[in-house]
């Protein structure tokens, strides 16, 4: 079963297939995270979303279209809804976790063979990126984090977020401009 495609065990999934729940959990549990993470810049909020975006898999299961569904853009779909929803609550507009203390796990690195000093500026260049991406508007920040880092194809996240690609990409060059600029070289 763990060979199965996505759809294949959706499909098992739609008989309340509790393996194959486990298997898609296990396959995309840190990429969902990752992403949630890197939108809320908050662990435990990310944490919750997680578990939140699961549920609705498994409760909505009926909902994805065996045929031609996409498992991935339906998935990420689901936590965007999710992490939108539950950040335009205002108790958390401005409440960000300090952007230093967040370890993002799908960027594995050998210790063993990277030098101290590349290491610290890694380190350093990662903490910067992170507070940079977190000072973009939440539509710019979803599109770096939907394409650069979950790389979808902006035609997946046209269809996710029901935006033009068009729009998509013209956000994606603003986004990347403002990173640019608030990255200042001079200052890294």
């Amino acid at each position: 079963m763990e060979k199965s495609t996505d759809a294949e065990l959706m499909g098992q999934v739609l008989k309340k297939n509790t393996r194959a729940f486990k298997i898609l959990y296990s396959r995309y549990e840190m990429r969902v995270y990752n992403f949630i993470l890197r939108y809320t810049g908050n662990k435990e909020i990310a944490q919750d979303l997680l578990q939140e975006t699961f549920t609705r898999v498994w409760f909505a299961a009926h909902l994805f279209n065996l045929e031609t569904g996409n498992f991935r853009g339906w998935l990420y779909t689901i936590a965007l809804n999710i992490a939108r929803n539950e950040m335009s609550r205002k108790r958390y507009a401005y409440d960000y976790a300090e952007v230093s203390t967040i370890a993002f796990k799908d960027e594995p690195v050998n210790p063993r063979t990277e030098e101290p000093d590349a290491a610290v500026e890694r380190a350093d260049l990662q903490n910067a990126i992170s507070q940079a991406l977190l000072k973009l508007s939440p539509l710019l920040r979803e599109i770096i984090i939907l394409k650069h880092y979950q790389q979808l194809k902006f035609k997946e996240i046209a269809e996710m977020t029901k935006t033009p690609e068009g729009t998509l990409k013209a956000r994606f060059h603003r986004a990347i401009a403002e990173l640019k600029e608030l990255l200042d070289p001079r200052e890294l």
